[in-house]
């Protein structure tokens, strides 16, 4: 069974997106740290694709049954990770809007109290 066909389309999937990646690094939108790390994911996504034996030795040399089951275990932990990021962001979020509205509710209530 060929997976050619599949490591292909995976390949050239990887490379647009590290052409956004770059592109998105070169627009300040990204910190240099946060390019490495999924560039970093990304690259090691391609290598998996083309060379899915190594999966099998990482997970042998870290006493896990198979690569595959390595693969799945780290992309749980990416997955909480990356939740959990969002979870903080979404939190700063909501703590800065309640401070805004309040600033303007306090705003609204002297300029009231002025007009009258």
């Amino acid at each position: 069974m060929s997976y050619l066909p599949l490591q292909i389309i995976v390949t050239v999937f990887v490379i647009l997106v590290v052409f956004r990646l770059t592109k998105k690094f070169k627009d300040n939108v990204l910190k240099t740290s946060e390019f490495i790390g999924w560039l970093a994911i990304w690259l090691a996504a391609v290598v998996v694709f083309w060379l899915p034996q190594t999966t099998s030795y990482l997970a042998a040399f870290l006493g896990i049954g198979r690569g595959v089951d390595l693969a799945v275990y780290l992309a749980i932990l990416l997955l909480f990770n990356l939740i959990f990021r969002l979870y903080l962001k979404i939190d700063k979020q909501q703590n800065e809007i309640t401070k805004l509205v309040r600033h303007l509710a306090l705003e609204e209530k002297e300029r009231i109290k002025n007009e009258e």
